[in-house]
Formats: structure tokens, sequence, C-alpha cells
């Protein structure tokens, strides 16, 4: 290297490390300014995951006074069905609820859009309503299964299509009853034994007892008298997810020579798609329900298709098809609730029939068609899809 290129490079190294200290220094002050400040946003969250456990606090505390005012009415903290009005403290959103040193709640329960839903907004605060550091809104819907009061032990059609009348057929020694006044409901006396949106038909020797000041057969039921006892698409929905959240979901025909887990039981489809008036052939089903069920199932069956029963079974609760249904019952079996064919998709008439021995009745009970004969939960629980967290929240 010549003289001259030596002397261009003198005086670098003093720039050079000028830089390399700024960007020392930067680094450091960034790093002092992160050790201060990480602790606080540490805090922050923190704080923020409590006011948000305080608002689920209050969504709890709400679905307790709910369930609380179905099982036990009056007792202290529930909340009546239907709602009052006034709605009492806390569940108006007047009362701020203390948990621990942490914070509280506020909590506002008001109707939903069904009759089983309320609408539940909880705001929990860090450390408390006054000065807080950290604020939480979760809004959600809250439901319990829609419970059903028939007014029959059998009802058949209420939601047949137009241009194909409901046929109600008993034959054999079918053995109808609704005239255990123990097994209703306060405030519910069914209207017959059987009932009918078309006609019904009767051979054989059907023992059918009529309800007090009811009827035995009610045939040509208006469509209004069916519909409040009747699952919407909205209800089927929830009991769908239900019975998928505890492994109780079918899809397709099924043929079952024992019975399926006690609760609610859902079979769907073969398509998952809802049956309707012009559901395609191929997604229409039938559960075939056939053997000896002495040990007996309770619960709630929903098919989205047709069912059929034959055989010494023995079952509590409700069966419900969206189509037709046909019970062949033989022995000392029966069911002990109601039978509900909806005829959505009427394909042929629903059919109740006995051997001459046994009789396998059908018992209208409504204590046991609301509870699944014990199997099936009356608590509120969260509507699945409806939990939210306010935007600003």
């Amino acid at each position: 290297m010549n003289d001259r290129g030596i002397l261009n490079e003198r005086g670098v190294a003093f720039p050079m490390a000028l830089i390399v200290v700024a960007i020392l220094s930067a680094l450091m002050a960034a790093f002092a300014g992160l050790s201060m400040s990480e602790p606080q946003i540490a805090s922050n969250q923190a704080a923020s995951a409590q006011a948000r456990a305080l608002a689920e606090s209050g969504v709890e505390r709400a679905l307790w006074a709910l369930t609380k005012g179905e099982s036990t009415p009056g007792a202290p903290g529930a909340i009546a069905n239907p709602l009052p009005s006034p709605l009492p403290a806390p569940y108006d959103g007047s009362q701020f609820v203390q948990v621990g040193a942490t914070g509280g709640f506020f909590v506002t329960v008001a109707p939903g859009a069904q009759a089983n839903e309320r609408i539940v907004t909880a705001v929990g605060y860090v450390p408390d309503a006054t000065r807080p550091i950290a604020v939480k809104k979760i809004r959600t819907v809250v439901t319990r299964v829609k419970w059903l009061d028939p007014p029959c032990a059998v009802c058949a059609g209420g939601e047949e299509p137009a241009g194909f009348p409901t046929e109600l057929r008993i034959g054999g020694a079918a053995n109808i009853s609704a005239n255990n006044a123990a097994a209703f409901c306060a405030g519910v006396t069914p209207t017959a034994a059987a009932a009918s949106r078309g006609a019904i038909m009767t051979n054989g020797t059907p023992d059918i007892n009529a309800p007090p000041d009811g009827q035995a057969l009610w045939q040509n039921v208006p469509a209004e008298n069916f519909s409040s006892f009747l699952f919407s698409d909205a209800d089927i929905a929830v009991l769908k997810s239900l019975a998928r959240a505890r492994g109780t979901y079918y899809q397709g025909s099924q043929d079952w020579t024992s019975p399926p887990p006690d609760g609610i039981v859902f079979v769907d489809t073969v398509s998952g798609n809802p049956l309707t008036d012009s559901s395609p052939s191929s997604d229409l089903i039938t559960v075939d329900m056939h053997g000896n069920w002495t040990q007996g199932w309770s619960g709630w069956l929903i098919v989205a298709g047709s069912v059929q029963i034959s055989g010494d079974i023995t079952m509590s609760g409700l069966v419900y098809a969206q189509n037709d249904l046909t019970f062949h019952g033989i022995g000392a079996g029966g069911i002990t609730g109601a039978m509900i064919s909806t005829n959505r998709r009427d394909t042929s008439s629903t059919n109740i029939d006995a051997e001459d021995t046994g009789n396998a009745p059908i018992r209208y009970d409504c204590k046991k068609v609301r509870n699944g004969g014990g199997a099936v939960t009356q608590n509120w629980f969260v509507k699945p899809g409806t939990y939210q967290e306010p935007s600003g929240s």
C-alpha cells in the first residue's frame, strides 16, 4: 500500500467507535425502557384476565339463579320463570357483587327471543367499579332444553305438508292411557289420550283411556294446537349440539337391538341437513328399535325421520319423530311419557298397536317428558355460538 492510501484511512477508527457507542447506548436505553414497562404490561394483562373471569362469574351466577328458579321456586337468590318484573337485585344490574379482594361484577338478565332463552350481560371490574384498572364485558344467550307439555300420550301430524293429511291408526290390543293425575305437570292437563291433525282409525280391541274431562281420541286437530309442543329448527339445532357433545349423535338409518345411552339421543338425516317436505329420498331415514329392552331406557329420542319400535321395549321420556312413527308392542314393556310424530315428510300413517299379550302400554306422563325420565338435565347453560366480548370491553 502506498503512503497516500495510508493517509486516506487515518481518522476512520474514531468515527466508527462513536457510531458503535451510539448504537449500544440506544440499545441500552431501549432495554432499560422495556425493563420498566414490562411489569406494567404484565400487570395490565393479569388485571384484564381477572376482569374477564369476574364477568364469567356473573354469567355463572345468573345460570345458577335461573336453574334454582326451576328446581326450587322461591328459593333465596333464585330467578323465577317466567321472569318477574321488575327483576330482583342483583340481576337487574343495579348491585355490584364483590368477589373477594380481586374485584366484582354487575349482571343483568333479560328476556330472550324464545321462552326458554335469556340474555345475560355481565361486566367484571378490577379492583372495583369506582376506579377500575380493568373492565371486561360478556354478553351471551343462555338457554335450557325446551320443555314440551304435549296434551296427548300419542300426538301425530303437527308439521304435515299441505295435501298430505295425517292418519293415526290404533289397532290390536294397544293400550294408551292419559288418566293418571299424578303424572300431570302443574297447570297442564292433557286433552286426549291420542290426537291427530287428520283422521284416527281404530281396529281390534285397543284400550284407550281418556284424561279427566278430556277425550280418548281427538282427530282433525287444528295446526295451532300443536305449535306449543313442537321443536323449532332452532330447538333442533341446540339438541343436535348437545347430543354431539355427549357422543349420542348419529347420522343415517339405525338398527338397534339394545338401548343407546340414556339422555338426549339425536339421529340426523344422512346429509345432516334439516328434514323438510322436499328432502330427497336419499335423506329419509328410519330408526328401527327392536328386541328385548327390559332393562329400560330413559331420555329424549329425537329423530329427523321415522321411528319403528317393536318387541318388549321399556322406555321412559319422549320419542319425537319428525316424520312417521310405528309402535308394535309385545310383552310387559311400554313407554311412559309421550310419543310425537310431526309427519314433516308424510310418507305413511303413524301406527300404534300391540300383541294380545302384555299390551305394551303407552302411559302419558308429563313429568317424565320434561326430564326424560330423569336423564335430561333441566339446568340452564350458555347457548352454543352466542358468547361475545363486545369490542372496547
